[in-house]
């Protein structure tokens, strides 16, 4: 049988990559987001309007000083996570991630989808020369050369047989298109606005590409990217179903005949494009203590936009079980006065 050797998490947002003084051109960006969600009562509002209901204290943080500290947190963070990944060097790992607006759109968005090719093409995000140096700086987290990153379709398959016999409904996809684009929404709650992606050619999510890239350590073990649908509705997974989905997955792993060695990993959250520190500590809380009545009922009205990406964080947890995640950083990335920004993190289970 299959031999479950850790598991592995953390945040994905460009705060985990940019320095101290890009966070601040970064979070230029949040002046114009559409998709901020207020918390805690999940409101979807504008910057001013978040800012004019920020505490006050927010401002203080926002600051190149501050900014730099919480990088060396972070990158320290990181540095461990890649330690404890090469430690423990497993055979295939099986991740958990979302898609935002890039392999799935509209016209066909499953709640849960298994990738099962023999291989995912990396294609490193293109650069060009009037990009300013926090999206080049970024857009080079997610890889910078191009290959066929190997998947373990052998075990792709067991897991999509599994999984419909444990009466998960699963998609599939075997096989990787020149181009990729369409429009998702609007479809209720934060999702008030269609987004459009032009046809262009892309690879490997970002999901699973800042792993490969940040800590993986230049190892390429064959993965199984499990894709579900975190960010948009109506049929995005809940907190009960993701903990259910990771439950299924190890139950589907321990049967596989088979001497290798599994480890599972995800990246995504924690709480963004607004921070939410209550919401994310709750949720270390519950990955901390192995508390799958926290994972599981974590509020919805506060799991909008890409605070979702929590739900990887929760599947991961799922297939963990009674294992206790060991927090390895979080650090609150305030990075405007009303309190945009993304909750960043890093952990291990053993």
């Amino acid at each position: 049988m299959a031999k479950i050797v850790g598991g592995f998490a953390s945040s994905h947002s460009p705060l985990m990559s940019l320095t101290g003084e890009l966070w601040a051109v970064h979070a230029q960006n949040d002046l114009r987001n559409s998709e901020l969600v207020r918390p805690p009562d999940g409101e979807l509002v504008s910057y001013e309007e978040l800012l004019a209901t920020a505490d006050p204290g927010l401002a203080e943080l926002a600051n190149v000083e501050t900014f730099t500290g919480r990088v060396e947190n972070i990158q320290q963070g990181l540095n461990k996570l890649q330690d404890r990944f090469e430690a423990v060097n497993p055979d295939i790992v099986v991740m958990f991630g979302d898609d935002q607006s890039e392999l799935f759109f509209d016209d066909n968005m499953p709640s849960i989808n298994v990738y099962w090719g023999d291989s995912m093409k990396v294609l490193p995000r293109k650069i060009t020369p009037d990009m300013s140096e926090a999206r080049k700086m970024s857009a080079l987290a997610y890889g910078t050369k191009e290959f066929d990153y190997p998947v373990d379709s052998e075990l792709g398959l067991h897991v999509i047989e599994s999984l419909m016999d444990q009466d998960f409904d699963v998609a599939h996809s075997r096989y990787m298109k020149e181009e990729y684009g369409g429009s998702i929404g609007p479809a209720g709650w934060y999702l008030q606005k269609p987004r459009s992606t032009q046809p262009r050619p892309f690879g490997l999510p970002h999901a699973y590409g800042f792993a490969v890239a940040r800590w993986f350590g230049g190892k390429t073990p064959p993965i199984l990217p499990i894709t579900i649908n975190t960010c948009y509705p109506p049929n995005w997974i809940s907190p009960r179903r993701a903990y259910a989905l990771g439950q299924a997955v190890r139950k589907s792993i321990e049967a596989w005949d088979t001497n290798k060695t599994v480890a599972f990993a995800c990246t995504g959250g924690l709480s963004h494009f607004v921070v939410d520190e209550e919401l994310d500590r709750l949720a270390l809380k519950g990955m901390e203590e192995a508390n799958a009545e926290i994972l599981t009922t974590l509020p919805r009205v506060r799991l909008q936009s890409a605070t979702t990406e929590i739900m990887n964080w929760v599947a991961t947890a799922g297939a963990m079980g009674s294992t206790k995640m060991e927090t390895l950083v979080y650090e609150p990335g305030y990075r405007t006065p009303a309190g945009t920004g993304c909750g960043c993190a890093c952990g291990v289970w053993e």
